[in-house]
């Protein structure tokens, strides 16, 4: 059984992921899009270029943490269906996502990190490469939110409004990714829409389920006639 010490950290660690995720998006300001003139964007990183190289460091932490958050809600959820895969969906594509965190961080801090003297077409490329990986992140977090979903639904390790949530939180990660057909308008890669959306929704998510983890508010578990208790 899952120690109540673990399941309370995992709550920690996805609470600090939403916090450095969050401060990550939003510290440098808004950037620009990929259909902006190469000098918009030049400009911007070169004004930015600190704030943005703070922002991957950012993300690269929170990279790990969303890993560590999985991990112990996938055991949670290991407990009460140890005949499902549904728990190794979770953690396997969490740590995809992770990796995609963390690859597209240095991504972005070498857009900006050597921006002064350097080609326009090397930048317009970095930026277009993070934008477009930004973009598809949806599809690699789409797994684990929809496994994190039935995972819910199919213990009920935790209300089912948060399966609810996380299944909607998957739907709109998969559709934002679809950005990566568009290189101008409201649904271009790397655009709002397409990101900043599905971020903050599954950002309430993981929220919610820390909140539960960290209270340690879990149903118990039973073996047989007798209860294990979860708080």
């Amino acid at each position: 059984m899952t120690e109540r010490h673990e399941l309370r950290w995992g709550g920690f660690a996805g609470l600090a992921f939403v916090v450095l995720a969050m401060l990550g998006r939003f510290l440098p300001g808004t950037a620009p899009t990929i259909d902006d003139s190469d000098s918009t964007i030049s400009s911007w990183l070169s004004d930015h270029r600190s704030m943005i190289l703070l922002s991957s460091l950012l993300w690269a932490a929170a990279a790990g943490l969303v890993i560590w958050f999985a991990a112990a809600f996938a055991e949670a959820i290991r407990e009460r269906a140890e005949r499902s895969d549904v728990h190794l969906a979770l953690l396997a594509g969490s740590v995809l996502v992770g990796a995609a965190i963390f690859v597209n961080a240095g991504l972005t801090a070498a857009a900006a990190f050597g921006i002064t003297g350097r080609d326009a077409g090397i930048t317009m490329a970095l930026y277009e490469l993070s934008a477009v990986m930004t973009t598809m992140i949806g599809i690699a977090a789409a797994l684990p939110l929809a496994a994190a979903g039935i995972g819910v639904l199919r213990t009920h390790v935790m209300p089912n409004w948060l399966g609810y949530l996380a299944l909607l939180a998957a739907a709109v990660s998969f559709l934002g990714a679809l950005g990566v057909f568009a290189d101008s308008g409201t649904f271009v890669a790397g655009g709002t829409l397409m990101t900043t959306v599905p971020l903050l929704l599954s950002a309430v998510w993981i929220l919610g389920a820390s909140g539960y983890m960290v209270r340690e508010h879990l149903p118990e578990l039973t073996t047989g006639d007798k209860a294990v208790p979860q708080l």
